[in-house]
């Protein structure tokens, strides 16, 4: 089961930073704190969506695996969807953690880009529970 968070971004006072905030909601209604998500480890990947009320659009993400390799090349860009969604692939053999920044511009131009402070995906979460046995 793919595991989704919204984000919510504004220009940090300097304007060379997107400020975060993220929700469970599309909606912006339930706060998640922090920037670390920890997503199941069968998920395959971990989405962000731009949540409403931004006011810089999501265009664009990079992640890496913390520990390897740092670089960037296309297995760890990803450009937003038409629906200001970024999919970020996550293993599901092994437990890892990825570093994430996430891009954004003003709305309808791009005339800066915006990236965020580095929240973490971590596929440490539970597996669901086996299906019950019709007796």
């Amino acid at each position: 089961m793919t595991a989704e968070f919204f984000v919510r971004a504004t220009p940090s006072d300097d304007g060379n930073f997107a400020e975060c905030s993220y929700y469970a909601d599309k909606q912006a209604t339930t706060p998640i704190p922090g920037s670390t998500f920890n997503v199941r480890k069968n998920a395959g990947e971990c989405i962000f969506t731009e949540a409403d009320g931004s006011s810089l659009t999501l265009i664009g993400a990079s992640f890496s695996t913390l520990g390897g390799t740092p670089g960037m090349n296309s297995s760890n860009f990803c450009p937003a969807d038409a629906d200001h969604s970024i999919r970020v692939n996550m293993p599901t053999t092994f437990i890892c953690t990825k570093g994430v920044v996430l891009l954004f511009s003003s709305p309808d131009v791009v005339d800066n880009i915006y990236p965020s402070s580095d929240p973490q995906i971590i596929n440490d979460g539970p597996l669901p529970p086996p299906p019950a046995v019709a007796g």
